[in-house]
């Protein structure tokens, strides 16, 4: 079942949930890359062997760096005053005391990598707030794309994204790592990589496998791993509440959606200054702050452009962009 077939089947379920057995009539595996889905068949299973295997696969990790095991820990950190809950999919220690973090993203949205520099400042956090102490262990985020990441590498499928000074790596304790899953079915699909040989391409093909529904190759078959895999995945050994939650969870980002755009209309200028920022960020700061003071004085007043580039000017904009955008004069902004 692919991401298609899953949504179908969320939405089928939506209208009644005994549809869930005419689904397991048709497809013989769930959607391995859902989120409650990868939970289940990796969190669940005693011992952890599938998620070792995939993790020393995809981590590339060889000889004495091999996990040999991992203790889950709670997936939720928690937001204190304010701050943001801070959910993973997976998050472990190993039995070296690394940290793991796992993150499947089945769509790209342009906050994806703001996400995950949150996610690792806040598991730092975290363990400095226990150990009383800044020594880190070494951190590895693992990201499972169901979409492409980085279009400019049309043929690679595994990305190491480090921070680097002078040609080196200037914090090799943290190291994120990003699969393309759809990117790989494509390579493999036109014979690029198919002088692959890697662990992670064995999984890739695992998963291609298990998710466009085709016979497993006799390569992987033999493997016990990718066997209990098969096994753990099948549509039928999934029981209903897992996908009531995914239901709900489908239902609840819709209507957020809605209620913040309803909402973003009642606030007139304020929106649109924020728009502004939001969209000027990709096409240009001035032209975002211009499209936002624009938006803002059809919703807003002139008080209130007053009030902003007030705020502006407090915050370092430079005044000849907040003068260009607003339209009030130099003289104006700097009596405010």
């Amino acid at each position: 079942m692919n991401r298609s077939q899953h949504f179908a089947l969320l939405q089928a379920m939506k209208i009644d949930k005994k549809n869930l057995l005419k689904y397991q009539q048709i497809y013989k595996y769930a959607y391995l890359l859902s989120d409650g889905i990868f939970k289940v068949v990796f969190a669940e299973e005693k011992g952890h062997s599938m998620l070792i295997s995939l993790l020393n696969a995809m981590l590339d990790l060889q000889g004495s760096e091999q996990i040999q095991s991992i203790t889950l820990e709670m997936q939720e950190f928690p937001g204190v005053f304010n701050r943001k809950n801070c959910l993973l999919d997976i998050i472990g220690t190993t039995n070296a005391g690394e940290k793991v973090l796992v993150e499947i993203q089945q769509q790209g949205d342009k906050f994806f990598r703001d996400r995950v520099e949150y996610y690792m400042a806040r598991v730092i956090e975290n363990h400095v707030h226990k150990n009383e102490k800044y020594e880190l262990p070494r951190i590895y985020f693992l990201g499972l794309l169901d979409f492409e990441m980085f279009p400019e590498e049309p043929q690679i499928y595994l990305h190491h994204v480090d921070q680097m000074c002078n040609g080196r790596k200037y914090f090799p304790k943290i190291q994120k790592i990003f699969v393309e899953i759809a990117k790989f079915f494509e390579l493999e699909k036109n014979g690029i990589t198919q002088n692959d040989n890697s662990d992670a391409a064995a999984w890739l093909r695992a998963i291609m496998s298990i998710i466009q529904e085709e016979p497993m190759p006799e390569s992987i078959l033999h493997n016990k791993i990718f066997k209990k895999l098969l096994e753990s995945v099948k549509l039928i050994n999934f029981i209903e509440d897992i996908f009531n939650l995914e239901v709900k969870n489908m239902t609840d980002l819709q209507a957020q959606h809605e209620i913040g755009y309803s909402e973003g209309h009642e606030q007139g200028f304020a929106d649109g200054i924020e728009k502004g920022f939001n969209e000027g960020k990709e096409k240009g700061f001035a032209d975002g702050i211009e499209k936002g003071f624009s938006e803002g004085k059809e919703k807003g007043s002139l008080e209130q452009a007053r009030k902003i580039a007030k705020s502006l000017y407090e915050q370092g904009v430079p005044i000849d962009i907040i003068s260009h955008s607003s339209g009030l004069s130099k003289e104006e902004i700097l009596q405010l």
